[in-house]
């Protein structure tokens, strides 16, 4: 009896002394080369679930409104880290006369009013949670700013000085408070912030990601700020007086760059293209566009059918503008596909490459260095880019989703935007 017992002791305190010498989970890469350089800034921040969803929290302000005059808001996954945050603005098209923003809202009401926001919502793509899908951002705080303001998150006008009497314009207003919201919330002690944006919202971060700098500096934050634009890149293609209505029609009360506004006055639109702002954003900018960004070539363009003869020599020479303008950028992403979106797809975000490169690795050269920041694709035709979707695509200003209708023809494919 006593032997078997010694024996019991025997491997009881073996076994403690392999626990005991065994790495832990969580240190056992630790002399890997890149551990610390990218987990060192992760390493107090609360355990991280994939999928962790978005809260909403309800701005407080009597002047940051949509459309409606409802509350605006924003969605956010707060860590007990205060050092990285990801800020996104959704994008969603624009109006800019009483009869089209009727129509407007009729069709996307959940653009222009937070009456039906639920309490919560997914990250997707840039705001996932999931280190495999989002292997930058995947452990920070994820911020969600929704549109609803059908202004490019420029306007600053109430419905009372508007000309229609019906609507309020308040986005740059909405970006105002959201910033002023998370620095109380810690983000004045952030290390790295990252503001980004589709569409309008990449329009909206080439125009604010100053004015937040300036925010966070006035409170003593030393954080690195950087913006990345996403299919927010549109060039000149002669719609002048589709802007320049717009502008008025919102009251824009200052928020577009002053120097800008000297350079090009007479023609203020101008100062809502991305190559004609760039130059006066002091912050650093990553760009991320289709060449075929499908909103720009039919709203913008007015191009409908690619295989029309005319159409096709207009096409060309719209492509051709929007590769010549991101020549000499940075930090660019340029892909050779039909699309609108990248960022909040998940599905383009993990699987769109040029040359071999895919998005998270573009971002994360931009962040760290040592490769190439500017990925640019070289070949011209459409779809010639082999990672671009093969699967239909439907597309509208407002967002970028699967199609269970199959589809033949990039032509027809245009048709339905």
């Amino acid at each position: 009896m006593a032997a078997v017992i010694s024996r019991c002791f025997l491997l009881f305190v073996l076994r403690f002394i392999v626990v005991i010498a065994r790495p832990s989970r969580h240190n056992r890469h630790s002399n890997h080369p890149h551990y610390h350089r990218y987990h060192r800034r992760y390493r107090n921040h609360d355990p991280i679930h994939f999928h962790d969803d978005l809260h909403i929290r309800w701005l407080k302000h009597h002047d940051a409104v949509c459309n409606d005059g409802s509350s605006a808001g924003y969605y956010i996954r707060r860590l007990s880290n205060d050092a990285n945050w990801v800020i996104y603005l959704q994008g969603g098209d624009f109006c800019n006369d009483p009869e089209n923003c009727r129509q407007r809202f009729k069709i996307h009401s959940s653009l222009m009013t937070s009456v039906s926001w639920p309490d919560k919502k997914r990250g997707k793509g840039i705001l996932s949670s999931d280190q495999e899908i989002n292997p930058l951002g995947w452990g920070s705080n994820l911020v969600y700013i929704p549109y609803c303001t059908s202004d490019l998150w420029i306007g600053d006008s109430s419905k009372n000085e508007a000309e229609n009497q019906e609507f309020h314009f308040r986005g740059a207003r909405v970006i105002h408070r959201v910033i002023g919201d998370l620095i109380n919330d810690g983000m004045m002690n952030a290390t790295n912030v990252l503001v980004t944006g589709t569409s309008a919202g990449g329009l909206g971060v080439m125009i604010h990601i100053d004015k937040i700098v300036t925010m966070l500096k006035r409170v003593g934050s030393r954080a690195e700020v950087r913006g990345m634009v996403d299919s927010g890149w549109f060039v000149d293609t002669g719609v002048e007086d589709y802007h320049s209505r717009s502008l008025d029609f919102w009251k824009i009360n200052g928020t577009l760059n002053d120097q800008c506004l000297r350079r090009n006055r007479g023609h203020e639109w101008k100062c809502l293209l991305g190559n004609n702002i760039y130059p006066y954003v002091k912050s650093p900018l990553m760009v991320v566009q289709f060449y075929l960004d499908v909103y720009q070539i039919k709203q913008l363009g007015g191009i409908s059918n690619l295989y029309d003869e005319k159409s096709r020599g207009k096409l060309i020479r719209l492509v051709n503008k929007v590769k010549k303008s991101l020549l000499n950028l940075d930090a660019v992403f340029g892909v050779s596909c039909l699309g609108h979106g990248i960022l909040d797809n998940t599905e383009l975000f993990q699987e769109l490459k040029v040359d071999g490169i895919s998005i998270q690795e573009a971002i994360q050269c931009w962040y760290v260095g040592n490769c190439t920041k500017q990925n640019l694709d070289v070949c011209d035709n459409v779809q010639c880019n082999k990672s671009c979707p093969q699967r239909p695509i439907s597309t509208t200003p407002y967002g970028m989703t699967s199609s269970s209708t199959p589809t033949t023809t990039t032509s027809s494919y245009l048709n339905r935007v």
